[in-house]
C-alpha cells in the first residue's frame, strides 16, 4: 500500500513557496512595459512627415521664397522660421537641458502651478501657431504684390466660395501649403521625440 502511495505522492507537482502569492502581485502591479521601441513610437512620425515634405516639395518652396520672393511675403516666412526655430529650442530645454543638465523632470500635468511652465507653455503655443501660421501664409501667397491684395482676394474667396482666388501666382497653394507645414512640424517633433529621458530622474514637484 506504501508503495503506490509513495509513487503517486513522487509524481505531485511541487507546490509554490508560501509566498508566491505575494510575488505575483507585486509583479501584477508593476508597470507594463512598452513594447514598441522609439523608432516604432517616434519613427512613424519621422516618416510620415519626411514624405509629407518630399511630396509638397516643401524646401524648394521655402528656397524660392527666401531666394525669389520680397517686401512681406519673404518676411513673414522669416517670422515663421524664426518661430519654429524658437519651438525647437523650448522643447530642447524641455526635454534634454531641465532632465539632462539639472537632473529633474518638469511635472507637465501641473504647469499651471509651476512659476517655470506657467511661461513655458504658452510660449511654445505661441511659437508653434505664430510659426505654422506665418509659414503657410507665406507659401499660400507667394507671387501676391501687397498684403492688402492677399486680404481683398481672401475676401472674395470667402465670398465666392473659391480658395483658388486667394492663392499666389508662384505659391503652393492653401491646402498644399498647409499640408507641407504641417509636415514639417510633425517631422520636427518626430526627431525630438528621439531625445531619451535619463534614468532615475525624479519629478519636480515643488515651484521652480
Amino acid at each position: 500500500m506504501s508503495g503506490p502511495s509513495n509513487a503517486f505522492t513522487s509524481k505531485r507537482r511541487p507546490s509554490l513557496p508560501s509566498d508566491s502569492s505575494e510575488t505575483i502581485v507585486s509583479q501584477l502591479d508593476k508597470p507594463i512595459k512598452p513594447r514598441s521601441s522609439a523608432f516604432v513610437k517616434h519613427g512613424k512620425y519621422v516618416l510620415l512627415g519626411a514624405f509629407g515634405c518630399w511630396y509638397t516639395d516643401l524646401p524648394n518652396a521655402v528656397r524660392n521664397v527666401l531666394g525669389d520672393e520680397g517686401g512681406w511675403i519673404r518676411k513673414v516666412m522669416l517670422v515663421g522660421l524664426s518661430a519654429h526655430a524658437a519651438t525647437i529650442l523650448i522643447f530642447l530645454y524641455l526635454v534634454l537641458f531641465l532632465p539632462w543638465f539639472r537632473g529633474y523632470i518638469p511635472n507637465y500635468p501641473k504647469w499651471q502651478t509651476s512659476a517655470r511652465l506657467k511661461v513655458i507653455v504658452p510660449l511654445l503655443t505661441t511659437t508653434i501657431l505664430l510659426g505654422w501660421t506665418c509659414i503657410v501664409v507665406s507659401l499660400s501667397q507667394a507671387g501676391k504684390r501687397s498684403i492688402l491684395h492677399s486680404a481683398v482676394d481672401a475676401v472674395k474667396a470667402v465670398g465666392n466660395a473659391n480658395l483658388e482666388q486667394m492663392e499666389g501666382e508662384r505659391g503652393l497653394g492653401v491646402f498644399r501649403s498647409m499640408a507641407g507645414t504641417t509636415a514639417l512640424f510633425t517631422l520636427t517633433l518626430g526627431v525630438l521625440g528621439f531625445i531619451p529621458a535619463p534614468a532615475n530622474v525624479p519629478i519636480r514637484e515643488k515651484r521652480a
